[in-house]
């Protein structure tokens, strides 16, 4: 399967985002909806945490515009409920609560991003433009989220492993997706580089290299003797599922 099929770099394409906003308030809701909605993007809009999961699953969305205070479960309750169940959507906080407490812990709580009131439209949109040029869109559920007890988030191209995490530029994204859905088989570097950049680019050998000492440096128990991510002199490289 190439790795086309599987994740594709947004882009900063707005029209294959999808976006969730849960705001209250509802002239700042019909606002931003209708503003986000004239740039492209797909927006559903609710007034409450429990709207939206009354008619949808939150892993539907790609982002969500996400107030604090709220009617029922506020905005930092549902994050973590999301959090908990393993949703892993990006979350870009919108609220009038300004103390670093609160900023820090959404962000611990899966926050890409956080905007306080008053703010300008044009500074959100140019916010939601700017995150989108760093997400892979997952085209299919055959990535893992975990190997070996690290954890992925393909989303935010963060790599979890004992609470530290490592964040992932978006050719190393796809570099990681296409050994994954080519396990234990020897890739080389032309093949990599084909379906990553291109055949009709030039670009090192060496970036191949550099995307494998990350890659060790994140899964293997011993980098130095790598188990998962093998070289093959003159051949190329393998994902090692089976012993």
């Amino acid at each position: 399967m190439a790795v086309k099929e599987t994740i594709q770099e947004n882009n900063g394409n707005s029209t294959a985002l999808k976006i969730a906003l849960i705001e209250d308030d509802d002239s700042i809701r019909q606002l931003i909806e209708m503003n986000l909605k004239h740039e492209g993007f797909q927006v559903e809009s609710f007034f409450s945490a429990e709207q939206l999961e009354r008619k949808h699953n939150a892993g539907d969305f790609e982002i969500i515009l996400l107030d604090i205070m709220l009617p029922g479960e506020n905005g930092l309750a549902f994050a973590e409920k999301l959090q908990k169940n393993n949703i892993m959507v990006p979350i870009l906080f919108i609220s009038a609560l300004g103390q670093e407490e609160k900023i820090q812990k959404a962000y611990k709580l899966g926050a890409i991003d956080y905007i306080t009131k008053p703010f300008l439209i044009e500074t959100l949109i140019s916010k939601i433009k700017n995150l989108t040029r760093y997400f892979i869109k997952r085209k299919t559920a055959s990535l893992p989220d975990n190997i070996k007890g690290v954890r992925i988030n393909w989303d935010l191209l963060q790599i979890t492993r004992d609470n530290e995490e490592t964040v992932l530029s978006p050719k190393e994204a796809e570099a990681l997706a296409y050994f994954l859905v080519n396990p234990n088989k020897v890739i080389t570097r032309e093949e990599l580089i084909s379906e990553i950049w291109g055949s009709n680019v030039y670009v090192s050998g060496r970036n191949i290299d550099n995307f494998l000492v990350k890659f060790r440096k994140i899964f293997e128990k011993n980098p130095a003797v790598p188990e998962i991510f093998i070289t093959y002199p003159r051949k190329g490289y393998a994902y090692i599922t089976e012993k």
